[in-house]
Order: C-alpha cells, then structure tokens, then sequence
C-alpha cells in the first residue's frame, strides 16, 4: 500500500484545513505512526490531489494543512467494464485489477449463466467492491476511484449502454481483439473523450441468444484468440490491451 497517500472525504475539506478520519485516520496514526510536520497526498471522491501536511493527530481525526492542490488530469479514454456475475473470489479479483488498469465504471451484470445471482446478499456484496476498489486505487496511486455500479440484469445493461464504442468478449467467434485495437477507440463524428465499455462473461460463457441480443445493440463480438480463458484472466487480458494500446 502506498503510504503517503490517503483518500480525503469531500466533506472534510475545509481550506486551508482537511480531516481525515475513520479508516485513513486509523492508517496514519495507528499503523504509520505519522506526526504532525510529516508531508503525506490526500485524493478525494472527484480525482482532485492535495499536498498536505499533518498538523494534529487526535482520538478519532487527523487535521492536515493543506499546502497544494493538483486538478485530475485530462483523461484520453474513459473504460467501462461490464463484468457478468461470477464467483465472490474471482470478482473480487477482476474489480481490483481492474481498478489497476485505470476502469473508470465496473458494471456487474446477471447473465443466464452467472452462478451468483442478484438477491445474493447485493449490499453487503457491493460495500466490499467498493473497498476493495478504493484500496486498489491507493495502491496503484490512482487519483479517481471507479464507481462499482448496482448489479444489474443483462437486457436492462443493454438497453442503457450509449459509449461509441461497445465490446462483447466471445470464445468463439468474432473479430480478433488486434484488429480492433489497431483501428484505434475514436468513432467519426465523435468529439468527446472516446468512450468503450468492455463486456465480458460468466463462467460457463454466454447463451447464444444473449450475443445476439448484445450484437443487435451495436456491441462488436470481440475475440482473444484459440485459448479458452477464465472469464477473469479474459477480462484483464482485454482491459491491459486496451490500457496499454489505447492509453487510459
């Protein structure tokens, strides 16, 4: 874990002052040790970073000074990634490499073959995503922290997805993944930062109807080859090609 930087609550900001509390309160003074003169970065909930300075560690608060304030950075391509329900480790997983690999949106989605359905303990589920993805963010030094979206059925995901540029994972069949990737994410007549959301399958892969459905609704079938993957090894093997080549 990077131990400099700690995730600020908007309403904690009070300039020149910030708070910290709770779990980063804990991090810092429990487990750091830190003290007042000591320089850490604070990020808040809209990818704004602060270089700040511990002034007093309480009982229950740390008061910084805040002595710089940094403006997130122009993004070239905003990820989204449609993950379909899978195993609670596995899931876990996905969302925490993902949030590596700079995902802005994690959409989990009920497939027909998803073994996890979406009455299976939803809150408690969503609560860990959003630790596990906010922690992510603090290893890997992320300034924004992706939003982990209710899980939602497949036909309500597609009837809500507009990106110019939208992606369905098959094993079997559809365009390597390189011949997308060469092309590049922008689409004619398009002015925004470009947009692509990344949909990906359960375990057992997707029913035929559900890529047809998918494909009605402007997604392109996108392959990664002769392998059959893990529906997690598949989902970051997409996400890093697409990090890497297109640049997010």
């Amino acid at each position: 874990m990077t131990s400099n930087h700690f995730l600020v609550k908007q309403k904690n900001l009070h300039p020149p002052y910030a708070l910290l509390d709770e779990e980063e309160h804990h991090h810092l003074c429990r487990v750091l040790r830190m003290g007042p003169g000591e320089k850490v970065w604070l990020v808040d909930e809209q990818g704004s970073s602060y270089r700040a300075e511990v002034e007093e560690v309480g009982r229950r608060q740390t008061r910084l000074l805040l002595r710089e304030r940094m403006e997130a950075s122009d993004r070239r391509l905003r990820l989204v990634l449609a993950q379909a329900l899978i195993k609670s480790k596995t899931m876990d997983l996905v969302i925490q490499k993902a949030t590596e690999l700079g995902v802005e949106v994690i959409i989990p989605v009920e497939a027909a073959r998803s073994v996890v359905r979406l009455e299976e303990k939803q809150a408690g589920k969503l609560v860990r995503w959003r630790n596990i993805a906010r922690e992510a963010a603090k290893q890997s030094r992320r300034l924004e922290i992706p939003v982990i979206q209710t899980p939602q059925p497949y036909s309500s995901f597609l009837e809500a997805r507009d990106e110019p540029k939208r992606l369905i994972l098959c094993e079997d069949g559809g365009v390597i993944l390189r011949g997308i990737l060469a092309v590049g994410p922008a689409q004619p007549g398009y002015t925004g930062v470009p947009a692509v959301v990344v949909l990906v399958g359960p375990e057992g892969g997707w029913t035929n109807r559900e890529k047809e459905q998918a494909v009605e609704k402007g997604f392109e079938a996108v392959s990664l080859g002769n392998r059959i993957l893990r529906s997690e090894t598949a989902a970051l093997a997409i996400l890093a090609a697409i990090s890497i080549l297109w640049g997010n």
